[in-house]
Formats: C-alpha cells, sequence, structure tokens
C-alpha cells in the first residue's frame, strides 16, 4: 500500500457567522450550572480526563494558546466550548491557518454531553465565551462556524450570530507527516439552505 493511498483525506464546507447583536444578560439555559475556565492541565483532566484522544487533544489546544469553557454540574460536565484568541499560535485543525491572521477571535470545537441536550446550553456556551471576549476587548470581532449541513446553525443564529459567508476548507495527513490544510473563505457567499 502506498503511502497516498494511507493519506486521509477531507474537505469541510463550512457556513461562517459574525457575533452581531447585543449579549443578552440573561442566561439561555433551563437549568442551573456552573461555569470554569478550562485554561490549566488541572482543568482538562478535571473535564476530560476520562478519554485519553480528547484529553490530549485538549492539552495540544492549551499549547496552541486556546482557552476553554465548560459549563457544569459540580464537575460533572454539561457543555463546553473553546475559543482561538488573537495570541493564539495556529489555527484549530477545521479552520485554515490563515485565520490567525485576522486578528480575531473565534469560537470552536463546542458540544453539550448527550444527557444534558435540549435545555439551551449550546447557546448559552456561546453566550458565555463570547461575554468573557467582550470583556476583554469590548469591539473585537467574534467569529464561529460549523458544517453547511449542520442543525447547530439553529442555535448559533439564535445566540445573535449572523451569517458572514462561506468557507471551503481542504485537509490531507499522511502518516508520519504534520497535517495540510488550506481554505478559502468568501465572506460574500450566501449560505446554503437551513438543514432539516
Amino acid at each position: 500500500m502506498s503511502l497516498v493511498s494511507k493519506a486521509k483525506k477531507a474537505k469541510l464546507d463550512l457556513a461562517v457567522y459574525r457575533f452581531a447583536g447585543d449579549l443578552p444578560a440573561e442566561s439561555y439555559a433551563s437549568t442551573e450550572y456552573e461555569l470554569s475556565l478550562v485554561d490549566e492541565t488541572d482543568a482538562v483532566r478535571r473535564f476530560f480526563g476520562d478519554d485519553s484522544e480528547w484529553r490530549d487533544r485538549y492539552f495540544e489546544y492549551l499549547n496552541d494558546g486556546y482557552v476553554g469553557m465548560a459549563l457544569h454540574d459540580d464537575g460533572d460536565l454539561m457543555s463546553y466550548g473553546w475559543i482561538l484568541t488573537p495570541e493564539s499560535k495556529r489555527a484549530p485543525r477545521a479552520l485554515p491557518d490563515s485565520i490567525c491572521d485576522e486578528e480575531c477571535y473565534w469560537l470552536f470545537d463546542a458540544g453539550t454531553e448527550p444527557e444534558y441536550r435540549g435545555l439551551g446550553l449550546f447557546k448559552e456556551i456561546n453566550r458565555v465565551r463570547t461575554e468573557w471576549i467582550l470583556e476583554r476587548d469590548p469591539a473585537a470581532p467574534i467569529y464561529t462556524d460549523t458544517g453547511v449541513d449542520n442543525v447547530a446553525r439553529y442555535g448559533i443564529e439564535s445566540s445573535e450570530f449572523e451569517p458572514y459567508g462561506t468557507m471551503s476548507l481542504f485537509r490531507v495527513e499522511l502518516p508520519g507527516t504534520p497535517l495540510w490544510k488550506w481554505g478559502r473563505w468568501n465572506r460574500h457567499a450566501e449560505h446554503p439552505p437551513m438543514p432539516e
């Protein structure tokens, strides 16, 4: 088997959004939670220690200068999300490296644990990350993205983000080599119809 045939290739079509609303003061969540920054290895171990793949990836996130946030119930993880900051060293896997030249903040890699879905926590993790950014830099440009076919688009748009073009990202991974990726952000492209 040739090295090229072992390559992992992917093309991602992303809907990009820009924060353009007024940050609501009240929570979107219909349940109580505690908020913690995931900005050191102990916090990664606390929330993701049971899964070595994610734990190791999030250790890399810390090394790359990303900031994470976790919504939890007495340490029981409910929802989480990460932030690329202007100080971050490189873009995450799902974004082209040119994003780091934008001097912006980018919300990425958010998720809600299955048993906590339907409680508004995805919108809430977007709200608390945006609030953290605006407290740090009130004029900050803030973006996020998701796959064009991802129902998360509904939650993004209802948490004060508006469509801001589309992005195509191409990734190639060969065994034993760094990830190669390149992309194109068309800021004026209309989003495709919402997924059902």
